[in-house]
């Protein structure tokens, strides 16, 4: 049975009508997942707005790896697709139109859209900690749909300025920019610090490019695959190392292995005694574990991959280094700003992350793109939600 775009209307380009409360009257094609590796093109009705929301035009809106996930698998861990949902979270367009309480941003204003929706309310919110929210939403997370669409309401808050010279495909790209900012606050100051930074996918080429914006002595970019190694060092990284698969039988303890590599490396590198920081971007146990050997005593470690729930950690070598062992969890207050300051600043340049763009019309074909391009040198797809 064929299931592919059975909802898709005739491709169509009506002159813009409003309605009486001037809302625009016409196409507001979603992008909806209705179950493993099946997607659907729907045109839904274009969303109203409270008196603090704005009504959004998506021009962009980035595919990442929870994307994916959600499109491989129906879900992602215990968040399990029981229903049909739009995808998509990294987006970017133009207000068009303004709540009557809304004072921060007006029509016509160029902005990234901030997914996450937290209550604003409870403690953790009120100290700007809202990646913490007990009752937190967030786009495209069941039961809140995403903004792989071409209208969408959010409330103003949600709206941040972007500057006119960015282009659409870069401003697809600043949600998780953002959470590259976050997670180089949480490492502390990276000025002048020798920072690791383990896998070379679109987060981890992004917090290389922070780390750098922050006056980092030294970037380490560490990957399984060498094409990613070696685009890495021309994006952001002053070194690389393709990660050493461990022999499958060791004649010493894994920890003893990883020593031993970490060593080896730290000579190539001219560094004496260890890391200042490691950011660990990939999820992988050897990954985190390797990360804890090359770290210099009183080192931080920050872990942002999000991997198997449970994994072998070095908790010995942890407390003999009195290391700084740190999470980090989304974005807070002020990250999409400080992420946008840095494009404005040009000390974080996006455009040579983009591999590819696709129309929103062909969404699935880029799914299967993404799919095949899993591990390979390709990194950033960015869909183009009018088109």
């Amino acid at each position: 049975m064929d299931t592919s775009w059975p909802h898709l209307p005739i491709r169509r380009k009506p002159t813009l009508q409003l309605d009486a409360d001037d809302t625009p009257m016409g196409m507001n094609m979603n992008v909806v997942l209705t179950g493993k590796e099946t997607v659907v093109l729907e045109d839904r009705p274009i969303p109203e707005i409270g008196p603090n929301d704005v009504l959004v035009k998506v021009m962009s809106t980035g595919i990442c790896g929870t994307d994916l996930t959600y499109y491989l698998k129906g879900g992602v861990g215990s968040r399990v697709i029981h229903k049909p949902l739009v995808l998509g979270h990294e987006s970017s367009g133009i207000v068009y139109k303004c709540g009557k309480n809304v004072t921060d941003v007006l029509p016509g204003d160029r902005v990234a859209m901030e997914p996450a929706l937290p209550c604003r309310t409870c403690r953790f919110c009120r100290a700007g900690q809202f990646n913490y929210c007990a009752r937190d939403k967030y786009f495209a997370t069941p039961p809140t749909d995403g903004s792989l669409c071409q209208w969408y309401a959010l409330p103003s808050v949600n709206a941040v300025k972007i500057p006119n010279n960015l282009s659409w495909e870069e401003a697809g790209c600043i949600q998780p920019l953002a959470i590259a900012v976050q997670i180089a606050r949480r490492a502390g100051s990276l000025t002048h610090k020798s920072v690791a930074v383990f896998g070379c996918g679109p987060l981890g080429l992004l917090c290389m490019a922070v780390a750098k914006a922050c006056g980092a002595s030294k970037v380490i970019a560490f990957d399984i695959d060498q094409g990613r190694i070696d685009f890495a060092k021309k994006y952001a990284a002053t070194d690389g190392f393709v990660s050493p698969r461990r022999p499958q039988n060791l004649e010493t303890t894994i920890m003893e292995w990883n020593d031993k590599v970490s060593h080896d490396m730290l000579v190539e590198l001219g560094v004496d005694g260890g890391l200042d920081v490691v950011l660990e971007c990939s999820g992988a146990e050897p990954a985190l574990q390797l990360g804890i050997s090359l770290l210099r005593p009183g080192g931080t470690f920050v872990a942002a991959g999000m991997g198997a729930p449970m994994t072998s950690f070095p908790t010995l070598e942890m407390a003999a280094k009195e290391l700084d062992i740190r999470g980090s969890l989304r974005y807070t207050t002020g990250c999409f700003e400080d992420g946008i300051d840095l494009l404005e600043r040009g000390l974080v340049n996006l455009k040579p992350l983009i591999s590819k763009t696709y129309p929103l019309s062909k969404t699935e074909d880029a799914f299967k793109a993404r799919k095949v391009a899993q591990g390979t040198s390709e990194i950033k797809i960015v869909i183009m939600n009018q088109e």
